[in-house]
């Protein structure tokens, strides 16, 4: 499914974002809501939870990104710790990645090569007793390793589109080498990165503090001098904190319901910023036993879901606007319609699924079972 993100950008007074065309200014701390007790470890290259992301993301680099600036787009990628992103060679199977030169990790060390080959090892061929929950997303990687202290190169097995949106993961954060080489699990429960902010301080349960990084490779970056994130699982407290400028943002989102509570109560005091999510809700039967090791009561059990009145229903109590394929951001027709019409999971209403208009009769028999 498709969910619509109602994600509160709730950046009051002096916490304001700068209006189109005008100069950012320096100074200032962040204060955000994590909504969860705390993170399952500060490890990103074992986590798949946005607890972990929101916690210590910006303490780190990664290697390439998905541009900020056109979130939408499939292959526009930019560099962080790279100087270009460069063109395959070898028909499509050799990338080839300078790393900028003066990046330093928080410790003073210099950030080279060798850190980003290992980190990137780490998530493609984890070490035993690690876990890598998205080494299955770099199939096509062969080897990295690194050249020269400048010079990183990714070999892959077979060419493949794929492989830069891949790299462009957000939990793909360079570690020390020297780290991982003594402890590969160190990462769990420490943090040391080269982004944009250090670590200052933790309060188990309570909140995370980061300090601006003067000596970040992006001159003139960040503006912020810090930022705190608060943990607060109970939604309503986030929503308190954020009603009575305790808290600016939340950037998981909340449902429209509180969505239009503190609309209400804020006016224009609060701004709401609305994208696409790409989301599931996922049943996962243990095909070990019966009647689940059969593959034909799996496919009858995903046919029987009624997905199209889930998600209208859904709507009002969480954050599911409509029922799609999992798409980039902004992109308004996540499945080609040929494609979609091929697929059993969406024959029923499929010319509302594939992003394009129903006819009139479609509409009407819709309306009806709705």
């Amino acid at each position: 499914m498709a969910f619509r993100a109602a994600t509160l950008a709730a950046m009051l007074g002096a916490a304001a974002p700068a209006a189109a065309g005008e100069t950012p200014k320096y100074g200032g701390s962040l204060i955000f809501m994590i909504p969860a007790d705390a993170p399952p470890s500060f490890d990103a290259h074992r986590e798949g939870t946005f607890a972990t992301v929101h916690s210590a993301a910006p303490f780190y680099s990664v290697l390439i990104r998905v541009d900020p600036n056109n979130p939408s787009s499939t292959t526009d990628f930019v560099c962080d710790l790279c100087a270009a992103v460069p063109q395959p060679t070898d028909n499509g199977r050799t990338y080839t990645f300078k790393i900028r030169d003066g990046v330093k990790f928080h410790d003073g060390a210099p950030l080279t090569a060798a850190d980003v080959a290992a980190s990137w090892n780490k998530i493609i061929h984890p070490p035993e007793g690690t876990l890598s929950p998205r080494e299955s997303h770099y199939m096509m990687v062969d080897t990295v390793e690194a050249l020269d202290p400048t010079t990183v190169v990714f070999h892959l097995k077979f060419a493949t589109a794929a492989f830069l949106p891949a790299l462009a993961d957000p939990f793909s954060w360079i570690y020390k080498k020297e780290i991982l080489d003594k402890d590969p699990r160190w990462y769990e429960k420490n943090i040391l990165g080269s982004g944009p902010f250090k670590f200052a301080a933790i309060e188990t349960g309570q909140s995370i503090k980061g300090v601006k990084n003067p000596d970040y490779y992006h001159k003139g970056l960040p503006y912020l001098d810090g930022f705190t994130g608060i943990y607060a699982d109970k939604q309503a407290v986030r929503v308190e904190a954020i009603r009575s400028d305790r808290a600016a943002i939340e950037f998981r989102g909340l449902p429209p319901a509180v969505r239009d509570e503190l609309v209400g109560a804020l006016g224009d005091k609060i701004t709401v910023q609305e994208s696409d999510w790409n989301c599931g809700g996922i049943i996962e039967p243990n095909h070990k036993r019966k009647p689940f090791d059969d593959p034909r009561v799996r496919r009858a059990l995903t046919l029987a879901i009624d997905r199209w009145h889930g998600a209208p229903r859904l709507a009002s109590s969480l954050t599911c606007i409509r029922l799609a394929e999992s798409s980039f951001p902004a992109r308004r027709s996540p499945r080609p319609r040929r494609s979609c019409k091929r697929s059993p999971v969406f024959t029923r209403h499929r010319e509302v699924a594939c992003g394009g208009e129903a006819s009139p009769e479609g509409r009407q028999r819709r309306r009806a079972q709705l």
